[in-house]
């Protein structure tokens, strides 16, 4: 895959985050997500839990939905290979604990989420013909 191709491709995946994401990072508008998410497992019949809402639920919802927005936001403005390949790295991951978690109880409506998760995590990871490994300078290291 081209580098422009790439980087189109890690772009997308921050605005689908965005899309999907923004509701988690306010409390109103996850109230109001997941009771249609619970709703909708629901009249599809599909197996597993979605237990009510508490304090802590709502609060890690909102922490997570915060952070990927940022996130999100990053890789709509300066896509970059290292950006698209540690988010393929958080992709795997959630995917492994969205599976773990339908395994254990959780709605299989999470696994909706899931085969995105898995979809751009393989894109980002994809080999990019026209580009040098991704490195890290010591600048960037050090942060400056």
């Amino acid at each position: 895959m081209s580098t422009p191709r790439y980087l189109r491709i890690v772009r997308a995946s921050g605005w689908y985050d965005l899309l999907v994401t923004w509701p988690f990072a306010l409390p109103w508008t996850f109230a109001w997500l997941y009771a249609q998410l619970g709703m909708l497992a629901a009249t599809l019949g599909l197996p597993g839990t979605l237990h009510p809402l508490d304090t802590t639920h709502m609060l890690l919802a909102n922490l997570l939905g915060s952070v990927v927005v940022v996130w999100s936001l990053a890789r709509m403005v300066a896509p970059s290979r290292l950006l698209g390949r540690l988010d393929g790295v958080a992709r795997f991951l959630f995917a492994a604990w969205q599976i773990y978690a339908v395994v254990h109880g959780a709605s299989a409506i999470v696994l909706g989420f899931t085969l995105f998760e898995l979809l751009f995590g393989v894109l980002q990871w994809w080999r990019v013909a026209d580009a040098s490994p991704v490195r890290v300078s010591a600048r960037a290291r050090a942060g400056t």
